[in-house]
């Protein structure tokens, strides 16, 4: 018996790289855990445009938003190990939800391969455009004066963390109001449902250039590129305030170490494109991708940090 599982091995490692030469000979999905329209979809449809340039077969972005990217999640990890199916996420089904609730339908390390970081960026905090403040200093002062009246929305675990931690260095009370995605959290701030968001610049930024909301700052420690007129909070009051989303794309675990490295080449690619590079100039987004091994040590790290700020803001569901 112990000579046929030899056999087998031995036949399964000389077959690996034939696949990989191979791969890919039919079409690709990309699971987005957020709705079209966010910023995770439409980084999702560049990679997969590029890839799909790349290789000649079609590659289809799979949007499946819900419960802070479980969903999607869920669904990437029980997808079959062979290279076919992308989970292109952030986060929030990354770092995040694992210290939020008290159980996932998948495991943030060991459902998953990593292939490579792809983008990060920083958030903007907007308000409704008749709420009274223009700065943070304001907006803090008016949640002091009626804590628990204003409400802030969030569709995904960054916007609320982001949110939270204000809260926490801030030492304010807000009204945390969950969504489905983030553009449904920028809807309701533009009909006066909710007074404040943490959003992600592509989602964001469009109601604040076009005069429909008022941007306060960015989340990132200093001011941030091409938004150089928006103070950040750190420097608004709040020392030391960061929050910075990110996307990276994964496969199920068990995909075969040379299909993952076929489809890191493949992402390296994409992400040096100039269709990429155009999308990062639009949304302000910074370039990031890597090996497997440093999306793994990235990953690490982002835990760790998001375990602790969800710890702190009594982020966890009961």
């Amino acid at each position: 018996m112990r000579l046929i599982g030899l056999l087998v091995g031995m036949a399964l490692l000389g077959t690996t790289p034939a696949l990989a030469q191979d791969y890919p000979s039919k079409p690709i999905h990309i699971i987005s855990p957020f709705g079209p329209g966010t910023a995770t979809d439409t980084v999702a449809r560049v990679i997969a445009m590029e890839i799909s340039r790349r290789t000649g077969q079609s590659v289809v972005v799979d949007n499946r938003p819900g419960a802070e990217g479980q969903i999607g999640a869920q669904a990437a990890a029980m997808a079959a190990p062979d290279g076919y199916t992308i989970f292109v996420t952030t986060q929030t089904t990354q770092a995040i939800n694992q210290h939020v609730y008290k159980t996932l339908p998948y495991d943030p390390v060991k459902s998953f391969a990593p292939i490579s970081a792809l983008s990060g960026s920083a958030q903007i905090v907007i308000v409704r455009k008749d709420l009274t403040v223009t700065s943070i200093a304001e907006l803090i002062a008016l949640a002091r004066a009626q804590p628990g009246k204003l409400a802030f929305g969030s569709g995904n675990g960054s916007a609320r963390g982001a949110a939270e931690l204000f809260k926490i260095m801030a030492k304010v009370d807000l009204l945390g109001v969950p969504y489905k995605t983030q553009p449904q959290v920028i809807a309701d701030l533009l009909g006066g449902r909710i007074d404040v968001t943490f959003s992600d610049f592509t989602t964001g930024l469009p109601p604040v250039r076009d005069g429909r909301a008022r941007g306060l700052a960015v989340t990132s420690l200093q001011r941030y590129p091409g938004l150089e007129h928006f103070p950040s909070v750190a420097e608004s009051g709040l020392p030391g305030y960061e929050s910075r989303p990110w996307n990276a794309a994964y496969a199920p675990a068990g995909t075969p170490r040379p299909i993952i490295d076929r489809l890191n080449r493949l992402i390296q690619d994409a992400v040096n494109s100039e269709t990429y590079r155009t999308l990062m100039r639009t949304t302000l987004g910074v370039p990031f991708p890597g090996s497997p091994e440093d999306l793994a040590a990235w990953q690490e790290s982002e835990i760790k940090k998001w375990g602790e700020i969800v710890r702190l803001a009594g982020m966890k569901e009961p």
